[in-house]
């Protein structure tokens, strides 16, 4: 079962696959959104070259743990891609992932789409944890 994430913002949408047993995140690219359709576009090629069965979202929340403006940026776009798109999406939280893989002397071109994978590793980590609880 392979995974897509995706870290999602104004100017940048960082992209992670998982490996094939859904087990593994890897920083895949970076997309660059002047137009969303055109992002959509991308997205949904990707899903279907890869064979992707979920998508995972960064959310960002505050830390309170509430939803601030960025997250219904996030959700928005969310929509958008289920508007084209008939796979489950699935949100992780995304708190301080991106300045995470900074500290971790990522270069600056491959923030997003390091950060993709740390949400969707996040992501995949929790899901191995239920498994094994069942």
């Amino acid at each position: 079962m392979r995974y897509l994430g995706i870290d999602y913002g104004e100017k940048r949408i960082g992209i992670a696959l998982s490996d094939p047993e859904g087990r593994i995140a890897f920083p895949e690219t970076t997309l660059f959104q002047p137009n969303a359709a055109r992002v959509v576009k991308k997205i949904k090629t990707l899903l279907e070259k890869e064979r992707v069965s979920t998508i995972v979202i960064g959310l960002p929340l505050g830390l309170d743990g509430k939803e601030t403006e960025e997250s219904h940026a996030v959700r928005r776009f969310a929509e958008k891609i289920k508007k084209s798109i008939s796979l489950p999406i699935e949100f992780e939280n995304e708190m301080f992932t991106s300045r995470m893989v900074e500290h971790k002397g990522v270069k600056k071109e491959h923030t997003d789409a390091a950060a993709a994978a740390v949400i969707l590793q996040s992501y995949l980590d929790k899901q191995d944890a239920n498994d094994k609880r069942i």
